[in-house]
């Protein structure tokens, strides 16, 4: 049991990895994304002794640029809306040299670092931002609980809306996870897909969240019937927990620890909904298991690894709007590579970043 907690301990990192890394870091890459027409990649980056900015980085030419955050201010988890007009974040308050979680808000920019709006004014850590299909509404995971200690900075996440427009808040899941992941919308924007660890409340049991008994039990019971597949697809409201995917039991141990085959993790979505990958230990056809893997979903169970990745650890992913191309970001915690893999025959290329941007986008804003 302790040698497992290991591979569980690294997803929880993974998930909380697009937060601000520490200074000092060498190349702490997080937050990856595409642009609508999958020509460029939008990513969190920190090098020695610069401070975490968003990245652009244009794959047809090789140019990488930057926002710059204000004063007192950082910027991260950037995404493109889908007809690329503009461009929702975070922006993460400083206190000092250090960001204030309970006061992260999302706001939007045009492309350009122009017209720059927070639409959110409320407590509470709000990440991975991103837009509805018809752009009036952007979807996010929101923490109610910010933690003093332990290797999460906060708990009791779930799904939230907000409208562009008005900057209303609507709360969408009500399970209160441990962690969770980036939520995606299909094309419906009513549907959407997630993936939500150890629940503290389960709307189907009123008053569960105030019986840590009740919910112990609940979370035995799902770990029994599932194991550690915890991606679901939903709409608003739901009170009961069914991952939308299940994957074959298989456990090998390895010299620290066992790798536990029955997980799927971390989804991401194409555009129209085509596509969804996502992370498992790297279960094959012949029974084996090895490391974290990125799989393309199929309705029929056959689904198709992607990577070939050995000893790495995967802290971000993202799918090109078409379905075409998997964006991973790969390594060590604080050295990072971004690789782009072809969903059709798992052919990659590495991105060799330049080690500064050529130009600040606002510059003069």
């Amino acid at each position: 049991m302790k040698k497992i907690i290991f591979v569980i301990m690294a997803m929880l990192v993974c998930i909380t990895g697009c937060a601000t890394v520490d200074k000092g870091t060498r190349d702490a890459i997080r937050c990856i994304s595409f642009s609508p027409d999958g020509k460029k990649i939008l990513f969190d980056r920190r090098n020695v002794g610069r401070a975490s900015m968003i990245h652009v980085y244009d794959l047809e030419t090789g140019d990488l640029s930057a926002y710059q955050s204000p004063k007192g201010e950082t910027w991260g988890h950037a995404r493109y809306s889908f007809d690329g007009k503009h461009i929702v974040f975070i922006a993460m308050p400083l206190i000092g040299h250090k960001e204030d979680p309970a006061n992260w808000q999302i706001a939007v920019m045009d492309p350009d670092g122009k017209n720059v709006r927070k639409i959110t004014n409320t407590t509470g850590l709000k990440i991975y931002p991103s837009f509805s299909h018809s752009g009036g509404k952007i979807i996010f995971a929101r923490a109610d609980v910010i933690r003093t200690s332990g290797g999460t900075p906060a708990a009791d996440y779930d799904v939230y809306e907000v409208d562009v427009e008005t900057g209303r808040e609507t709360r969408l899941t009500h399970f209160k996870f441990f962690q969770m992941s980036n939520p995606y919308y299909f094309p419906d924007d009513k549907t959407f897909v997630f993936w939500g660890e150890s629940p503290f409340a389960y709307p189907a049991i009123p008053n569960s969240d105030r019986n840590p008994a009740v919910m112990k039990k609940i979370n035995k019971e799902l770990q029994s019937k599932y194991k550690y597949n915890s991606i679901y697809v939903m709409q608003a409201n739901e009170k009961e927990l069914k991952p939308y995917l299940v994957m074959p039991e298989y456990q090998k141990k390895f010299k620290d620890y066992v790798a536990v085959s029955e997980s799927s993790r971390l989804p991401s979505l194409n555009a129209d909904g085509s596509v969804l990958i996502f992370m498992s230990i790297g279960y094959k056809p012949d029974g084996s298991a090895d490391w974290d893997q990125l799989y393309q979903y199929s309705a029929d169970g056959n689904h198709r690894c992607i990577t070939h990745l050995y000893k790495a650890t995967i802290w971000s992913q993202a799918v090109s709007p078409k379905g075409e191309l998997v964006a991973i970001v790969y390594g060590e915690l604080t050295k990072n590579k971004i690789v782009l893999y072809q969903v059709k025959d798992g052919t990659s290329r590495e991105i060799t970043l330049p080690d500064q941007p050529s130009r600040i986008i606002n510059r003069n804003e």
